[in-house]
């Protein structure tokens, strides 16, 4: 069986909207928002440009790293060529449960949301049961869109986030322009935030998580057409892109709810499609209803893709099970690696399911996968300087070694507020956390001696 992707599949565009795609526009500003908003509160849009500055920081520092590190290993590569093979294989391991958790949280967005979503906006009462079908559905319809070729996969992900990203920013135009006396810049203050700054910092930390996915264009390298200009400047624009959209989403559900009711917002279900329904009507919670479900059906499309590949790089180095690495002959997509991870992100969906509840599931698998996120990119950008000076080359102190260095301090902030709503289910996810840190030390010890050696531009 071969083990090489389908090169030079991919354009520019192409990568951009898998980063677009891949932070769920639609989705995040009509529910995701609300735990930005339970700390930020009428300074949910101040969060939002504080978010926008650290993760085009992110950004930045892959775009300098894409230009010397590009290949299905995204991150993984990154680590593994700037800190050695043992950062390389433990940075490809949290990868690994970063974006099953991701999985298994889109998929129970939902299965758990959806059926209370009919139920409150629109009085359409479906069994409970159905979480075990929708979950099936959401997964098994990323896994064979993905399936079917990456320029088909990320083609997709291109189109439906783009009507996503221009609907959601009518409607933001919309309840702005609706009443002209409701707009106002103090909503770019921490004025109405709890405790000041503090709260618009909290607010950051979950504001994060709706931006998170814009790295998942990182492991398109190999498909893409001039890969070393195409992965970085694509997670740029995109993030660029994601940035506007989110200040602008942000803005106008803080001043079209009232800056003062925002405790209200994020306390709503989804608050983006109530809100949608009193200044558009029944049609309009309706059009936003959709693209809401949409969206997180993409996110399962692009989550698939990226997970597989890093995956699928990783065996093909030799520190996973061979048969990881198989291409389908034709489609030349990783299916058995994909298989495998919808298969596991099924099993703890469900599995979370029956231990913890539904929501209680769905915010399980949100918080393991922010804090295994946060880490991989704090060891991601932490590569850069390293990768520079294997490959002799000279280093700008101001962008090559203190943005690195600010970028991973504000993480590693980020990551500490994590922890600042200490309940059962942040102790669950964190204990799962930590013993998936500590298998991964040892795995990583254990598996650097069988590391094939690899070119460090592999596209």
């Amino acid at each position: 069986m071969s083990n090489s992707l389908k090169k030079n599949s991919l354009t520019l565009y192409n990568v951009v909207f898998q980063g677009v795609a891949g932070s769920a526009p639609a989705g995040a500003a009509v529910a995701t928002l609300t735990g930005s908003a339970a700390f930020a509160l009428g300074s949910l849009p101040l969060s939002a440009v504080v978010a926008f500055i650290i993760v085009l920081i992110n950004a930045i520092i892959i775009n300098r790293i894409s230009k010397h590190v590009v290949g299905a290993g995204g991150y993984y590569a990154y680590s593994r060529e700037g800190l050695g093979y043992f950062a390389g294989i433990f940075t490809g391991w949290m990868y690994i449960m970063y974006q099953i958790m991701s999985l298994a949280f889109i998929g129970l967005s939902v299965a758990i949301f959806l059926p209370a979503l009919l139920d409150t906006i629109f009085g359409i009462v479906i069994p409970f049961y159905s979480w075990v079908l929708l979950l099936i559905l959401i997964l098994g319809f990323g896994y064979f869109v993905s399936f079917s070729g990456v320029r088909n996969s990320v083609r997709y992900a291109m189109v439906m986030a783009t009507i996503e990203v221009i609907i959601i920013a009518a409607i933001s135009i919309i309840i702005i322009t609706a009443k002209p006396s409701i707009n106002t810049i103090s909503v770019f203050t921490p004025v109405y935030a709890i405790h000041g700054f503090t709260g618009v910092m909290l607010g950051v930390l979950f504001m994060y998580t709706a931006f998170s996915g814009f790295g998942t264009a990182t492991p398109l390298g190999e498909e893409a057409q001039n890969a070393n200009s195409a992965i970085g400047r694509g997670v740029l624009i995109s993030v660029i892109i994601l940035g506007l959209f989110f200040v602008l989403a942000s803005y106008a559900f803080t001043v079209g709810w009232g800056p003062t009711k925002m405790l209200s917002y994020s306390q709503e279900l989804v608050p983006g499609i109530i809100l949608t329904k009193s200044y558009l009507g029944i049609a309009g919670a309706i059009v936003i209803t959709v693209l809401f479900v949409n969206s997180l059906f993409t996110d399962a499309v692009v989550f698939t893709n990226s997970l597989s590949r890093v995956v699928f790089s990783m065996s093909r180095d030799n520190i996973l099970p061979g048969i990881l690495s198989s291409v389908h002959s034709k489609r030349r997509t990783p299916n058995v690696a994909a298989g495998m991870m919808v298969i596991l992100a099924f099993a703890i969906g469900a599995i979370s399911v029956v231990a913890l509840g539904g929501f209680n599931a769905f915010l399980y698998t949100g918080i393991a996968a922010t804090l295994s996120a946060l880490l991989v990119h704090m060891f991601a950008n932490a590569s850069l300087a390293g990768i520079l000076h294997k490959l002799k080359l000279k280093l700008n102190l101001a962008m090559d070694v203190a943005l690195p260095i600010i970028s991973i301090a504000i993480l590693a902030f980020v990551f500490y507020g994590s922890f600042v709503s200490i309940d059962r289910i942040v102790i669950i996810a964190s204990v799962t956390f930590i013993v998936w840190v500590i298998i991964g030390l040892f795995y990583s010890a254990i598996s650097r001696k069988y590391l094939k050696h690899v070119a460090i531009n592999q596209n």
